[in-house]
């Protein structure tokens, strides 16, 4: 089935379109890659993309009120509905210079392959859309959305997934392999834990409780917990604030934890025992500094994304593969990740999270960087990706069911 799309007049049409295409596509990602988009501030990318998504003929194109911009190609039966997404947020602050720089062919910016990438992508493969005249079946969703990062704690997509829709499939382009293929979601909780005392002077006031102290007490106690190799377990004390002078008893410090796992259940034992071992700290604590003033800790979540699992031969998985492997390229399924797609996986929607085109590195750093050689093989693989679950007008039946909740 995957071939007789692939060889159809419309879609080899589509197909060399996105290949001259390509150095438009490079220039609007060049162009979207200089736009601010921290996690939780994404309006000013969010505002280009919704202009563009209006000007390329999108239908029902908005913004939702977590700040999603979406599109919607709509198909003659309008069933199956398919999102293909990328995130509109980087990891970087607004105080980081974005401005991309070539050198040797190989362009140079924080954030230009995750996700800014994707977002070239989405337009391209619109307009491959519009301009060859494709009519898919189904309907499909373009989305551009907010908080795929760190604290973004798929915001964006949890929104989208948290009130009643018709998606029967989702994709995200999120991934710097062309050929790889991501059917798991790693779940993470993430934890702020506060510890306060009532601090003072470290010589007049010595005996007092001390924040610090407590803190540190703690983070020696969840250094030493011991993981299970499956499912697979992390855990990370990555950021530790606190005090005010070399010459006081710390009244307030904070650290955020980090839990990583592939089984929501292992997600909560040790949230329950990094917990157990912070009031334990706080314990301790007031022991070796009995005062009436106590010391004491507050845990607050931060971050709750969910885990789950498809198998490596599901539905969604072998039409990706196939259509990887029709254009030419290796399909990889990859180990499980933490992306947008880990909500709808949780939900048991059929979602994946797939590559764009191009070589890159560097990927959470200021050297992040970009070889656009040959990249217009990722919106072309994306796009036959697409028509075959969607199903293509006169060529093939969408290959993706409707899903039942």
């Amino acid at each position: 089935m995957m071939q007789t799309l692939l060889e159809s007049k419309t879609m080899q049409a589509a197909l060399e379109y996105l290949k001259e295409d390509d150095a438009r596509t490079l220039k609007e990602h060049l162009e979207l890659v200089a736009i601010p988009a921290p996690s939780n501030h994404e309006e000013l990318r969010a505002k280009d993309m919704l202009r563009r998504f209006t000007e390329l003929g999108l239908e029902d194109v908005h913004m939702d009120e977590v700040g999603n911009v979406l599109g919607t190609v709509k198909g003659k039966l309008g069933s199956p509905v398919v999102m293909l997404a990328g995130h509109l947020d980087t990891v970087f602050p607004a105080s980081v210079d974005l401005t991309p720089k070539i050198i040797d062919g190989i362009v140079h910016a924080p954030g230009i392959t995750d996700d800014t990438r994707a977002l070239a992508e989405l337009l391209t493969i619109v307009r491959a859309i519009k301009e060859t005249g494709i009519t898919p079946i189904g309907d499909l969703v373009f989305c551009a959305n907010v908080g795929e990062e760190g604290l973004g704690d798929l915001r964006g997509v949890k929104h989208i997934f948290g009130k009643k829709n018709n998606i029967d499939a989702f994709i995200s382009i999120d991934n710097p392999k062309i050929g790889a293929v991501v059917n798991k979601g790693i779940g993470s909780y993430r934890y702020r834990f506060n510890f306060i005392a009532r601090g003072g002077h470290s010589f007049s006031d010595f005996g007092q409780p001390s924040a610090i102290h407590a803190l540190g007490i703690a983070i020696a106690k969840i250094a030493q917990f011991k993981v299970p190799q499956f499912p697979k377990t992390t855990y990370n004390v990555g950021v530790v604030e606190g005090g005010t002078s070399v010459n006081t008893i710390a009244a307030k410090a904070s650290f955020l934890l980090d839990i990583r796992s592939d089984s929501q259940e292992e997600l909560k034992r040790f949230s329950s025992l990094a917990i157990e071992a912070a009031q334990e700290a706080v314990e301790e604590e007031n022991r070796l500094r009995p005062h009436e003033d106590k010391a004491k800790v507050i845990v607050e979540q931060i971050g709750d994304r969910p885990s789950g699992t498809q198998p490596d031969d599901c539905l969604i998985v072998n039409i990706a593969s196939a259509a990887i492997m029709a254009m030419g390229l290796k399909a990889e399924v990859r180990p499980s990740s933490s992306t947008d797609a880990n909500v709808p996986i949780s939900l048991g929607i059929p979602a994946i999270t797939v590559g764009c085109g191009g070589r890159s590195g560097g990927s959470h750093t200021e050297q992040e960087w970009f070889d656009p050689k040959d990249a217009y093989k990722g919106p072309q693989k994306n796009l036959l990706m697409v028509m075959a679950m969607v199903g293509m007008d006169g060529v093939q039946e969408a290959m993706m069911p409707k899903f039942k909740s």
